[in-house]
């Protein structure tokens, strides 16, 4: 069964189910937000260093991109 599918599948259902139906996927929502590592940066003074490296040692792609 296909996303689509079971989203046509849950249009057909009576309003409360659908709220039933709602509420779960919220919940797991948030168990999934809760247990995902926050994002984190490096600032930029730490980073320094580091650049003059990244760009040699990646030349071949940054060139890539810039095109």
């Amino acid at each position: 069964m296909t996303a689509r599918q079971i989203i046509q599948e849950i249009e057909t259902l009576p309003p409360a189910e659908r709220r039933e139906v709602l509420l779960h996927l919220k919940e797991k929502d948030a168990e999934y937000s809760s247990s995902v590592a926050p994002v984190r940066y490096l600032d930029r003074a730490a980073a320094r260093p580091m650049i003059k490296e990244i760009l040699t040692e990646h030349a071949e792609l940054f060139r890539k991109l810039a095109q």
